[in-house]
């Protein structure tokens, strides 16, 4: 719905309005009488047209949008996280909670007194919320707060957990979802719902287990399709069904065993010669390629268990800076790729070259 009229359109047909007896020339009475009022018009207009553009979801944004979703379902934003884990402390001592440690980029601080003798693990959690937090083990190496009992520390396993907060476009993905796959007694939907309700967590595909007729078996992906780290999958186990027993102290109704895997992964690569358009450069070209090839497969996890050549093709001539492209091969041929339903595609190779 659109009310932008001009101003001037406003104006002109109210004086169309008045008998011809009356003036109508810029600068008579009627004339400037008419032109506050249209000014006060248009004003309400452009509000009435800001208006009924709310009547929209895809018009919302941040607070908006949240508050929309709320009314009709009991969807929520997902909120920022922090990533923690644990750290190896090799010393003899204690560490102190408020002990800051960082991997050269973030820091991590340590959460309550640890007693060391030896190597000891100690729990840390990043200073810094979101993904920024997430980092590889063996990386968290530097001690910031000077500890003499300390002799050296690393992280064994990954810092992870750390995840932005949803953006507007996941959040209406997950609300269009709701609404196109009614949640009811614990149906497929439901389990795909529930898992997708938790941190981290992007696409999720539920099947029958094969041999226990009363065991759902739910796979899932990260926001950044692709694998689900350990403890992505605890979140989501624990929330369905903690026990793995259909006891019904999660979400998942009595009776109903559930059991969460992170996807299966098919890897796909491709390769091609790059002709430039000449607008972008060749680095910049390369990386836009890249960039829509992975957006576009976060978006099929477990919608398609087909890949198509001409789709994949499509996107990589259509990205920005490419005026066309050569011998572009999809895993070293020209036909399409399939994957197993619980699997989803991953981009494992590159070799785009201008």
């Amino acid at each position: 719905m659109n009310y932008n009229e001009e101003l001037s359109g406003i104006q002109k047909d109210m004086l169309d309005e008045m008998p011809s007896t009356y003036s109508k020339l810029k600068g008579t009475w009627l004339w400037e009488m008419f032109k506050a009022f249209a000014i006060k018009i248009y004003e309400f207009l452009q509000l009435l047209t800001d208006t009924a553009s709310k009547l929209n979801v895809e018009n919302l944004q941040g607070d908006e949008l949240d508050a929309y979703i709320s009314q009709w379902t009991d969807i929520k934003r997902k909120k920022v996280q922090k990533a923690s884990g644990y750290i190896d402390v090799t010393g003899s001592g204690t560490v102190y909670a408020g002990t800051l440690v960082s991997n050269g980029n973030v820091q991590y601080e340590v959460t309550e007194d640890t007693k060391i003798n030896g190597v000891t693990s100690v729990y840390i959690i990043s200073t810094e919320s979101g993904e920024i937090g997430n980092t590889d083990k063996n990386t968290v190496t530097t001690l910031v707060t000077s500890n003499a009992n300390v002799k050296s520390i690393t992280n064994p396993s990954a810092i992870d957990g750390g995840t932005d907060e949803e953006t507007d476009k996941a959040l209406r993905d997950r609300y269009y979802l709701r609404l196109s796959m009614p949640a009811t007694s614990g149906n497929k939907a439901h389990y795909i719902l529930w898992a997708r309700e938790c941190f981290g967590v992007g696409g999720a595909k539920a099947t029958r287990d094969a041999n226990i007729n009363n065991k759902v078996n739910l796979y899932i992906c990260s926001d950044d399709g692709n694998v689900a780290d350990p403890a992505t999958v605890a979140v989501v186990q624990n929330y369905i069904d903690p026990n793995k027993n259909g006891d019904g102290s999660g979400t998942a109704p009595i009776g109903a065993i559930c059991e969460v895997f992170s996807a299966g992964i098919k890897q796909i690569s491709v390769s091609g010669k790059v002709e430039l358009d000449n607008t972008l450069n060749a680095a910049d070209t390369l990386m836009n390629i890249k960039n829509d090839l992975l957006k576009y497969l976060a978006q099929i996890n477990f919608q398609k268990t087909e890949l198509s050549y001409a789709k994949i093709l499509n996107i990589a001539v259509n990205s920005l800076g490419v005026n066309d492209i050569k011998n572009f091969k999809l895993n070293n041929g020209y036909a399409n790729v399939t994957c197993a339903e619980t699997e989803i595609f991953a981009l494992n190779g590159f070799s785009m070259e201008v």
